[in-house]
């Protein structure tokens, strides 16, 4: 059983301490991370419209509610929120969790430019002929104001999704992301560390992953 990568056939990056192939284990982690990410992005995404709508055109007392939520979140680093709430356990490798603590963590960074561009639509004349209309809020803030959010949404969506894998391995590899033996990038840099001396390309095959998972996004928001 090859220890380092053989380069062809099978095995192709190696295996790790216990026998396992690193290609598949680096494939499958990719995997676990990317489908946490967007699940987070996907839940941030529907916990901020409503509360941006909310906020940017009702404004008065609601709007100053949701905005000291968004203060006190945002008062705190987002890998510290989700360390804080990370290590719960919904059954072995479950991604749940995760998906729950990074789409809460980043409802703020999405919901603070949309409500923005609720205040600034909120005063459109297209806006006050829909009010005179007698359209109800909730119907006016869906059919006249949501529509315009979506070019908004899919830049932070993009932009986010890159923030929710880095912070899913960053949590993964401190030990609150996904349960072992479910791999996830973070958690195999973090086994990598161990025989970095010996076996580097443990350490180094899910680091590079990361970085060009990361990158790849990155590219493709802007």
């Amino acid at each position: 059983m090859p220890i380092g990568p053989t380069w062809r056939g099978s095995y192709f990056l190696g295996a790790d301490e216990n026998g396992r192939d690193l290609m598949v284990r680096l494939l499958y982690g990719a995997r676990a991370s990317l489908a946490i990410g967007g699940g987070a992005v996907m839940l941030s995404v529907l916990l901020a419209v409503p509360l941006a709508l909310a906020a940017g055109y009702r404004r008065g007392r609601t709007d100053a509610l949701i905005s000291r939520l968004f203060d006190v979140l945002w008062s705190f680093p987002a890998l510290l929120r989700g360390v804080d709430v990370g290590p719960f356990e919904i059954g072995s490798g479950s991604k749940l969790i995760p998906i729950a603590v990074i789409g809460l963590v980043y409802v703020p960074y999405v919901a603070r430019p949309l409500r923005g561009q609720v205040l600034a639509l909120r005063e459109q004349q297209f806006i006050d002929a829909a009010r005179a209309s007698g359209m109800r809020p909730a119907a006016l803030m869906a059919s006249e104001i949501g529509p315009h959010l979506w070019t908004t949404l899919l830049v932070l969506s993009t932009l986010l999704l890159v923030n929710a894998v880095a912070l899913e391995a960053a949590l993964s590899f401190l030990g609150a992301g996904i349960d072992p033996p479910e791999p996830s990038l973070g958690s195999l840099i973090d086994s990598g560390l161990d025989d970095a001396v010996l076996s580097p390309h443990l350490l180094l095959a899910p680091s590079l992953g990361l970085v060009l998972i990361v990158l790849s996004l990155g590219g493709l928001a802007e």
